[in-house]
C-alpha cells in the first residue's frame, strides 16, 4: 500500500508532468504557456489546473464513460466531485501499488500502445506520472462501491419503458437490428441501476459542496477547449 511519503511523491509527479510541459512552452512560446499557468479552480485549497483538466481528458480519467467529449465545465464539475469524496475518505482506503500498475495496463489496451505514448507526449508526460491521477479514479471508485453497492430495485414498467424510448431508437440509429426485450432485460436493468447510482451519487456530492469552499475561475475555464 502507498504509506504518506509514498503519496506525497506520488502528488509531486504531477508537477514533475507541469514542470516538464512549461519547459517545452518556454522553448516554444505562445498561448499555450498562458494556459498552462491557468488556475481553473480551488477546491478546499486544492488547486484545479487547466494541466489537470487536459489529462483527465487524454486519458478519460472521469467517472462515466466518453470524458473526451465533455465541454471543459462538464469536466470540471466531475472532477469536483471526485476531490471532495476524496478529500472526505482518503484515509479510510488504502490504494495498493500493484492495483496502479493494473490499471495503466488496461488504460494502455484501451487506448491502444500508440495513442497512449502519443498523448503522453503531447502532455509531456511519462506513465508513471500518471500514478497520481489512477490512484484517484482507483480510490473514488472503491469508494462510490462501498458506500452504494446494493442492489437498487427497477420495475419491469421502467425496464420496458427505456426498452421502448431508448433502446429500440438507439439500435434503429445504429442500423442495427432490435433484440427482443427478454434477452436485453439484464443489460436495460442494469443500466438503470447504475442510472440510479448515479443519482444517488449526485445528492450525496451535493451534500459535500454545501460544507466545502470552491472557487472557479471562468476567464480561465473559458480558454479550455
Amino acid at each position: 500500500m502507498f504509506n504518506k511519503a509514498t503519496r506525497e511523491k506520488i502528488y509531486g509527479a504531477r508537477l514533475v508532468g507541469l514542470l516538464a510541459l512549461l519547459l517545452f512552452m518556454v522553448i516554444t512560446p505562445g498561448s499555450g504557456q498562458e494556459l498552462l499557468n491557468c488556475l481553473v479552480a480551488s477546491v478546499d485549497n486544492i488547486p484545479v489546473t487547466w494541466f489537470d483538466l487536459e489529462v483527465l481528458k487524454a486519458f478519460n480519467l472521469l467517472p462515466g464513460m466518453n470524458n473526451e467529449a465533455l465541454a471543459a465545465e462538464d469536466r470540471l464539475e466531475k472532477y469536483i466531485d471526485v476531490l471532495l469524496v476524496l478529500r472526505l475518505t482518503r484515509e479510510q482506503l488504502q490504494v495498493t501499488s500493484e492495483e496502479v500498475e493494473a490499471e495503466l495496463e488496461r488504460l494502455k489496451t484501451r487506448l491502444g500502445a500508440e495513442a497512449f505514448d502519443s498523448r503522453c507526449q503531447a502532455l509531456g508526460l511519462k506513465p508513471e506520472d500518471l500514478t497520481g491521477y489512477l490512484q484517484d479514479k482507483i480510490l473514488f471508485e472503491k469508494v462510490i462501491g462501498t458506500r452504494f453497492n446494493q442492489r437498487l430495485y427497477v420495475s419491469l414498467k421502467e425496464i420496458e419503458d427505456y426498452y421502448q424510448q431508448v433502446y429500440l431508437p438507439e439500435q434503429k440509429a445504429a442500423g442495427q437490428s432490435p433484440a427482443e426485450l427478454v434477452i436485453v432485460l439484464d443489460e436495460i436493468e442494469a443500466r438503470l441501476q447504475n442510472k440510479l447510482r448515479e443519482e444517488r451519487v449526485k445528492e450525496w456530492t451535493r451534500e459535500l459542496r454545501q460544507r466545502a469552499e470552491i472557487a472557479i475561475f471562468p476567464e480561465c475555464l473559458k480558454k479550455i477547449r
